[in-house]
């Protein structure tokens, strides 16, 4: 259980700036962010706001992680290396790039994308994050719909789905446009 590890505070490592960088450019500050791993709290946060939000309890082996401004707690610790895309591990790259959504999300409007997220999550719960998949992205670009219209969990969830579908070599050509988005200065 990841309570019993040593916690770890750290920069990003050169691979993960490297992985990331065709994602966020250079609008994001890669020096500021910090990853804290191992820490029970992010656990214990998920299951006092499912019981808020009335939500099933999570599964035994299920986590989660929370980002505050340029801070990403996970309650596990994170690959050392960039897995293979195809190694169950995999998960935890796919997860940390989710995070740094919500640091990028910070970095550009502040402490408001905490809110925003709180708020989504407390009004659509488990459907905050959901995008419409490559057809809910078809749709939106045909509507004008940009990147900063989703809300900070559905943004999170549109840069790690399109993330993992990259890595895997799939078609990422729906979610190219809002990606493009990111790597604009704001």
């Amino acid at each position: 259980m990841s309570e019993n590890r040593e916690k770890l505070v750290r920069n990003l490592s050169s691979w993960e700036i490297d992985e990331f960088k065709p994602i966020f450019g250079e609008s994001m500050k890669y020096e500021r962010v910090r990853i804290h791993e191992n820490n029970p709290w992010p656990d214990r946060i998920d299951r006092l706001g499912r019981k808020l939000k009335r939500m099933p309890p999570p599964s035994e082996h299920s986590h989660n992680a929370v980002t505050l401004g340029n801070h990403c707690y996970f309650p596990v610790d994170l690959p050392r290396e960039l897995p293979d895309p195809e190694d169950p591990i995999n998960y935890k790259v796919d997860w940390l790039v989710h995070e740094l959504t919500h640091v990028w999300q910070y970095q550009q409007i502040g402490w408001s994308y905490l809110w925003k997220a709180l708020i989504a999550q407390f009004k659509e719960k488990a459907k905050a994050y959901d995008f419409g998949g490559e057809e809910g992205l078809q749709k939106s670009r045909q509507k004008s719909i940009k990147f900063k219209d989703f809300n900070p969990e559905q943004q999170g969830n549109i840069v790690q789905s399109y993330y993992t579908r990259k890595r895997l070599n799939k078609d990422i050509s729906a979610w190219q446009p809002f990606i493009d988005e990111l790597k604009q200065p704001g």
